[in-house]
């Protein structure tokens, strides 16, 4: 790009934008967290929406940045920003916005972490459950000559569980 000014000006607006994306995507976590844990359906699947509708937008300024690293011959990944912050960022008020980015981005990551969690643990208890219903004991699996768990006794049924 030939002009570094112009090119240090989009730079410093796509950082923006994207900080404030991450911003919504970090509260669209925090709300699928408390949604999670609450078992609220209609709070959850608001969250999911907001969360989709941020990392939508993440996306977009994503493939907005990564054209202008490659148009002023930097690639598009966290040694290329590197290497353009130091060219571009002459004044020094493009790095903060990067750095604000990745705190935000790592907290996103946390998150985003914590809630696979919780879905594991709720996934793990509905299967609990099932297996009970079923009349599984869920005491002991063992596996079987294809690698699939197996219930170790005879299933019950509920009634007589």
């Amino acid at each position: 790009m030939a002009d570094t000014g112009a090119a240090a000006d989009r730079l410093h607006e796509l950082l923006n934008r994207a900080v404030r994306e991450s911003v919504l995507l970090e509260a669209a976590l925090e709300r699928e967290t408390r949604s999670l844990s609450t078992h609220d359906v209609d709070a959850l699947q608001q969250a999911v929406n907001a969360k989709h509708q941020a990392v939508q937008g993440l996306e977009e300024v994503s493939r907005e940045q990564a054209a202008l690293l490659h148009s002023g011959g930097f690639a598009a990944d966290t040694p290329g920003m590197e290497a353009c912050l130091r060219a571009w960022d002459l004044e020094g008020r493009i790095r903060p916005l990067w750095e604000r980015l990745q705190d935000s981005m790592e907290r996103c990551r946390r998150h985003n972490q914590i809630n696979g969690g919780l879905v594991q643990t709720q996934q793990h208890q509905v299967q609990q459950a099932l297996h009970i219903l079923r009349g599984e004991d869920t005491r002991t699996e063992l596996y079987d000559p294809r690698g699939r768990t197996v219930a170790s006794s005879a299933p019950r049924s509920i009634s007589q569980a």
